[in-house]
Formats: C-alpha cells, sequence, structure tokens
C-alpha cells in the first residue's frame, strides 16, 4: 500500500497529524500556527491541494481588500510573504484562517455544503450560507427548524404549551390582511402567542394609551405600525401563531396603574411565550427585523459586507471534485452570545438591544428567543444556542466539550435554568442573584425610577425559589449583610457624575439608587465579595427591616424600606487628596482613624471623581460588616484591587498565611438620631483592628 503524503507545512489539516495543541485553552480546536511564505509555496510546489486551495482563497480575499482601499483612499494590504496564519480545525466545523498582522486580525472561513464537496479534505466542514439581505422567506424556514428541534430534543425546553394570555395582546389576524387588532382577553382565555423584545429609540412609535385604547381594539392598520412591529406580525403569521405581545401596544402607557400592574406580570409573559423575537440589530422601531447583513471587524472598526461567498473549485480533472467557499467569518454575533472575547465597543453598533436593560430579563424568562443580529440570525434556548451559519449549531450552556473560552462564559441562561431547579440550594440561588444584578447593572436604561421595575420578573421568579426571604430593593433579605457588600466600579474613562436623585426609587444602601446622566448606569458589582469570600463578623445582626411598596409590584419601584442594623461602628474622618493638579488628575477618597488612612469606593462622585454629598474633613462612620481572608502579597497596594480568579481564592484555615480583611459601610448620619445614609464601601486589607474596642451599635439605614 502506497503511504500517504503528509504536507510538512498543513499537515493535511488533519487534526490527528498535527503536533501539539496551541493554544492549550482549545479542548477539541486545534491550531497551527504558519507562515504565509511557507503556504504559499507548499500550493506554488503543486504537492498539496489544501494548501492551494488556502491560498486561492487568501489571496482572492486580498485582492477584494485592495479594491476596497482603493475605493477608500485607504492602505488595507492584510497579506504579506511574513503574514502569521493561525489556522483554527475544529471536527465538525467549517475551517478558520487569522490573519494576524501587527495591529490587526481578521478570520477567514472556509467551508463547504455537502459532504460531497470537501474532496478528500474533510477539515473544510459544513455549513450554511448567509444570504446579504435577510429576507421572512428564508427566515421562516429556519425558525421552524429550529423550534421543531427544540421542541423534540430538547430535555430542558419542551413542546411550548398553551397558557393563560396575557391581559392584552395583538390578534395578528390573516396574512393577506393589512389590518391587526389589540385583543383584551377573558378572564382564563388560552392560546399561543410570541413576544417582542425591542428597542423603542429616539422616534415615536406607536403606542397605547387611555384615549387610544377604543382604537388599537377597533383595528390598527400596518402601515401604522413601525417597521419592526410590521416585521414581528409577519414572522408571528408566518410560523402560524395568532397573538403576538408588544409591551407599548399591550400596557396603557399613560395609566400608571395598569403599568404598575402588567409589569408585575412580566416574568410570566415572556415565560409563556412560545417565541420571543428580539430585534437585536436595530436601536429604534425603523430599523427592522429584516434588511442588509453586515459585520464590523472588531479591531479597527472596519465594516465588512455579508453573503458575499465566493467558491473555489478544481483547475483541471486531476485535483479530483470539490466545491470550497471562503468568506468573512460571522464571528462578532458568536462573541455577542458566547463571551469569547470582550464585545462592548460592538454591542452598540451591531446589536444594540443587548445593551438594554430592560432586555436583559427578557431574554432569560424567554424559553426561547430568536434574534436578528447584524450579521445572522441567532436562537437561543434554555438549552443552548444555534446559528445560522451553523458555526454555534447545537452549541451547548456547560458542554464539556467545544472552546474552553465558551465553557468559561458566565451563561446566565444556564444559571437562570439552573435557579428554577429544585436542586439548587439557596446559597447557589443567591449566588446567581450577584452574577444578575452585576451583568444587569452594566446595561443601558433610560430612566433611574425604572432600575428594579425592569429587573422585578426576574426578582419574581427567584422569589418562588427563596419563599423564606423578603425582597428589599434590589437585595434578599436571606443574603444580607453581604448583599449589603456592593461598589461601585466605573471605568477610567468614564468622567460622568454618579449621583442618586431625590426620588431614586430604592434607598441608599440598594445598588439600585445610583445614577448619571447619560443613561450608563454606575457599574455596580459584587467582584470582591464573590471573588474573596465573605464571613460576617460575629457581632454583626440584621436586627429588623421594614419595607413598604408604593406601587402595586412588590418588586418594583421602592416605597419606604428602612434596614437596622446591629454591630460595631466607628467615628472616622473623611478626606480627599488630588494625586495631580492637571484635569485628568488622580483623587482619591479616603477616611481616617487613629492615623491610619484607607480608600474607600464612594457611591456618588463628581466629574474629577471625588466623592459627593459631604464636605471634606467631615466626619463619617463605618459600620463593620464582614471579613475575607487573603495572602499577603494581595494587600499590598491598596483598594482598588486586582480581583483575584476563583481559582486563587485562598480556602485555608492557616491565619499564618492570611491576613484578615474588613468589608465595612461608610455612613453619613442622618440627624440626631441613629438613623444614616449609605456613602460607600470600605474595603480594609489590614484586618479588622480598628474595630476590635468598638462599641456595638444599633443603626437604622435609609
Amino acid at each position: 500500500m502506497e503511504p500517504v503524503f503528509v504536507c510538512p507545512v498543513c499537515f493535511n489539516l488533519d487534526p490527528d497529524r498535527c503536533p501539539e495543541r496551541s493554544p492549550p485553552c482549545l479542548l477539541d480546536e486545534h491550531r497551527l500556527n504558519v507562515a504565509f511564505s511557507e503556504l504559499k509555496r507548499s500550493a506554488e510546489r503543486g504537492d498539496c491541494l489544501a494548501c492551494k486551495i488556502l491560498c486561492v482563497g487568501l489571496e482572492s480575499m486580498q485582492e477584494s481588500w485592495d479594491d476596497g482601499a482603493e475605493s477608500e483612499n485607504e492602505d488595507q494590504i492584510l497579506l504579506v510573504e511574513t503574514s502569521r496564519l493561525h489556522i483554527d480545525l475544529r471536527r465538525g466545523h467549517s475551517l478558520r484562517v487569522v490573519l494576524d498582522n501587527v495591529g490587526y486580525e481578521t478570520t477567514i472561513e472556509f467551508y463547504t455544503l455537502s459532504k460531497d464537496d470537501c474532496g478528500l479534505i474533510p477539515a473544510f466542514g459544513i455549513a450554511r450560507p448567509v444570504s446579504s439581505q435577510l429576507e421572512i422567506s428564508e427566515c421562516l424556514p429556519l425558525v421552524t427548524e429550529w423550534m421543531k428541534e427544540c421542541s423534540e430534543k430538547h430535555h430542558s425546553c419542551g413542546q411550548p404549551p398553551e397558557s393563560n394570555l396575557p391581559t392584552r395582546v395583538v390578534d395578528v389576524g390573516q396574512i393577506d390582511t393589512d389590518i391587526v387588532y389589540l385583543h383584551e382577553t377573558k378572564d382564563s382565555e388560552t392560546g399561543c402567542y410570541m413576544t417582542l423584545s425591542h428597542c423603542w429609540g429616539k422616534e415615536q412609535i406607536i403606542t397605547t394609551t387611555t384615549s387610544t385604547l377604543q382604537d388599537r381594539k377597533a383595528g390598527v392598520k400596518l402601515s401604522q405600525l413601525s417597521k419592526t412591529f410590521r416585521h414581528a406580525v409577519e414572522i408571528t403569521r408566518g410560523l402560524g401563531i395568532r397573538y403576538l405581545w408588544i409591551d407599548s401596544l399591550c400596557i396603557i402607557q399613560d395609566d400608571r396603574l395598569d403599568w404598575e400592574v402588567e409589569s408585575a406580570k412580566m416574568a410570566q409573559v415572556y415565560m409563556s411565550s412560545q417565541l420571543n423575537l428580539a430585534a437585536t440589530h436595530s436601536s429604534s422601531g425603523k430599523e427592522g427585523c429584516f434588511g442588509e447583513r453586515w459585520s464590523l471587524d472588531t479591531l479597527n472598526q472596519t465594516e465588512l459586507n455579508v453573503g458575499e461567498d465566493v467558491a473555489i473549485e478544481p483547475s483541471d480533472e486531476t485535483e479530483g471534485h470539490y466545491k470550497i467557499f471562503y468568506r468573512h467569518a460571522l464571528h462578532v454575533a458568536h462573541d455577542h452570545f458566547t463571551r469569547a472575547m470582550d464585545y462592548a465597543h460592538t454591542i452598540e453598533d451591531l446589536s444594540p438591544l443587548l445593551s438594554r436593560a430592560w432586555v436583559f430579563q427578557e431574554r432569560l424568562l424567554s424559553p426561547r428567543t430568536l434574534h436578528f443580529h447584524a450579521e445572522e440570525l441567532i436562537w437561543e434556548c434554555a438549552s443552548g444556542i444555534s446559528c445560522e451559519c451553523s458555526r454555534l449549531q447545537n452549541h451547548k450552556w456547560g458542554d464539556p466539550d467545544g472552546l474552553l473560552e465558551q465553557r468559561k462564559v458566565d451563561q446566565l441562561k444556564m444559571m437562570y435554568s439552573s435557579v428554577t431547579s429544585p436542586e439548587m440550594t439557596d446559597a447557589q440561588v443567591l449566588d446567581a442573584w450577584l452574577e444578575f444584578v452585576t451583568e444587569y447593572c452594566a446595561l443601558k436604561l433610560t430612566k433611574q425610577i425604572d432600575r428594579l421595575p425592569a429587573l422585578s420578573g426576574l426578582a419574581s421568579r427567584v422569589a418562588k425559589r427563596l419563599p423564606s426571604s423578603e425582597y428589599l430593593a434590589g437585595l434578599w433579605s436571606q443574603d444580607l449583610p453581604r448583599a449589603l457588600c456592593w461598589q461601585i466600579q466605573r471605568p477610567y474613562e468614564n468622567r460622568h457624575l454618579g449621583f442618586r436623585d431625590a426620588n431614586p426609587g430604592a434607598p441608599s444602601w440598594s445598588w439600585a439608587s445610583i445614577w448619571n446622566h447619560n443613561q450608563e448606569a454606575p457599574y455596580a458589582t459584587y467582584g470582591l465579595v464573590q471573588t474573596r469570600g465573605f464571613v460576617a463578623d460575629s457581632r454583626c445582626r440584621i436586627q429588623s427591616f421594614h419595607n413598604s411598596p408604593s406601587t402595586a409590584n412588590p418588586f418594583g419601584i421602592c416605597g419606604t424600606v428602612r434596614l437596622s442594623i446591629q454591630a460595631p461602628l466607628i467615628e472616622a474622618t473623611l478626606f480627599v487628596t488630588e494625586e495631580d493638579t492637571n484635569e485628568e488628575g488622580n483623587v482619591r477618597n479616603l477616611v481616617s482613624f487613629k492615623g491610619d488612612s484607607v480608600p474607600i469606593s464612594p457611591d456618588c462622585w463628581d466629574i474629577k471623581q471625588r466623592i459627593t454629598n459631604i464636605s471634606n474633613g467631615a466626619a463619617v462612620f463605618c459600620l463593620l460588616l464582614a471579613h475575607f481572608k487573603l495572602s499577603d502579597r494581595d494587600w499590598m497596594g491598596q483598594y482598588p484591587s486586582q480581583h483575584l480568579t476563583r481559582k486563587e481564592k485562598l480556602e485555608s484555615e492557616e491565619s499564618s498565611s492570611q491576613l484578615l480583611g474588613a468589608y465595612a459601610l461608610v455612613l453619613q448620619k442622618v440627624d440626631d438620631g441613629p438613623t444614616y445614609r449609605r456613602l460607600g464601601l470600605l474595603v480594609h486589607r489590614k484586618g479588622g483592628g480598628w474595630w476590635e474596642n468598638a462599641p456595638i451599635a444599633l443603626v437604622t439605614l435609609i
């Protein structure tokens, strides 16, 4: 038998013949690192068909880049002799080649449409073509396929049943009609319906108000609807479902009581939906769900076209049969849903919906969501995700196979599914809630007063798992005092004011009380207690709490919420230092006690990040809550800290190798009584010595 030729450059694109896996973070994927010059010489020698196919595709892509650069009068030469290629071989998937130049990186994907077209090179796996323009005619068959697979094969999902209809739904009518109706349901009326997640945008969209309610019930012409609403109606009709729930139409927008009652039902509305449609790429109602596809290079923000796939076929009969396509890899959508990279700079361009706070709970609560991303369709359900190009086909949440980067994702969808499981302990549910809050607080919201209502649906679901716990303005009584240890973490470049409104809708000790003017809520995080651990001080006791909801939604806007805590309390002095005199100078907010000064994390700050609402040199009070353990090397270099990974957490009980840190609330006295308002969080890494002989005080936080 004649020995098989093995190419010394590409190893026949066979993972079993490759050298060691590189990088080691990839589990079922091999990465070959090759110089383009070597690949080109191999192709020119004619020894290796795989090298030839890769060269043809890469050089053709370079020609298109050259043409684009000429039209834009820019230099965009990416492929040169010294270019480094990273060839990613993942079994059962398309092949990807990453071009890594200085300051620039782009990825080309090679794939076939069937096994018969890959020739003798199975590394060119099967993928779906993605058209440059999405039409409903190509959308419906794929969505129907995903729905069928999800209902029949996904144990975590199952067949979506009929359920009680929401108070109001849009009756989409027949396919050939140009009118829809707002339908007010009767008690216990059941049926199947879909929901819509969308950005309202700055332009006025159609709504239901007390004055237009009867008109909406009498009928609304499709021409009156925004493009997003019209497309949602088309999809609902195409899937054979009669009803569609849209917030702006199904909640009476100028009726406060109706809004409160319906927002309290939000969890059930999305949980019972057959399918949630997410206009993920649209920043307003005028952009719709269908339309031109596009992508964005993540490193230099170059706009890329989608749908320009080109085929490579044999140049003569000696090469046998193959038909390999190549295209720009559609990786941005994958990154947005698997968290394989930091995508903050692309999310506003390609998927603005994902940056909105209201949509956070809609994604988690919905059993199935279809995302209309700028690049491609994405399917998200309780079992995993799939995509139109098929790279993420049946990617399972927490799958032990696949990319380690994808497994490291804080998979909130999987976490939410677990929260409702009786196998999950209360402690695990509370840990999950801290993850939810940290993620949620990074999202955008137009009105501060909505910070708790926009999370109320998720809170109502978690409440069913914590029947003995009271919900207190975004915190659970069962998790006190740990839940008080949030801190505001701001990016360095964020020079916006952080403040509390006169009526923030939450007490000062809740993360929901902090706000700023640019829609980006200050980033409240529980990162420290999650990485360093939390051991409540034995002298700290939650004495009582008083909660009087101000609305019909017990998980929404707060009324009067007071918290009484008995714990060690010391009086200290606040002062602010500016290390530089220029406008961008570093500011340190510190508290001083008996000659020892420690930085604090303030809740509110001015444009230079100085603590506000209190004068320099004023008296403050530090209430000890808990302790944490850390090594000698970790406490050096005071707060703010570099977070430890979970793996690095020190779990040993041997005090000889550890120091004991302390968490404390920094408080401002409100009146002559024992009433205080929170100013910030103090993380004292040198231990709890400040409070060693401190008096135990009973304080009331408002």
